[in-house]
């Protein structure tokens, strides 16, 4: 399964990262490729963005359900592809580090599904790491300011 983990170094207490990230529209733009997304309810909300598997690109569209919100501390959530076959999940969690500053880490797995599936995993196995590495620095970024 195509998966990453990115972590990051933000140098803002952790309450503070935790007010950019509880709000969806503050980071759903900053995926690499992204096009648009559309907040469905407080915990779901689509997230098209455009994909660059190598010898192909593609727009995709997938819904964010998100699963847990842990206050100041880790937020959860399931991914369904609308237009494409595929499903996941993913996470970022927040842990208070020295000196009032704040450590992120991002995760995402994401997998394709059905008959084309082993082919979609094998074009997002590079796609998935690099794209939750610029996400978690891109949200690391935008936090600090």
């Amino acid at each position: 399964m195509p998966n990453g983990t990115q972590k990051e170094h933000i140098s803002k207490p952790k309450e503070n990262v935790w007010t950019f990230l509880q709000d969806i529209n503050n980071w759903a733009p900053l995926i690499p490729g992204y096009i648009e997304h559309e907040v469905l309810s407080d915990d779901q909300f689509t997230w098209k963005f455009r994909a660059d598997l190598g010898m192909m690109q593609k727009n995709i569209v997938l819904r964010v359900d998100v699963m847990e919100k842990t206050e100041a501390s880790k937020i959860s959530f399931n991914l369904e592809g609308l237009n494409e076959s595929l499903d996941g999940n993913g996470y970022f969690e927040l842990y208070e580090a020295a000196d009032q500053t704040t450590d992120l880490t991002g995760y995402l797995d994401i997998k394709g599904k059905g008959m084309m599936g082993s082919m979609i995993n094998t074009m997002m196995k590079n796609y998935v790491p690099q794209t939750v590495e610029e996400l978690t620095r891109s949200i690391g970024s935008k936090a600090a300011q």
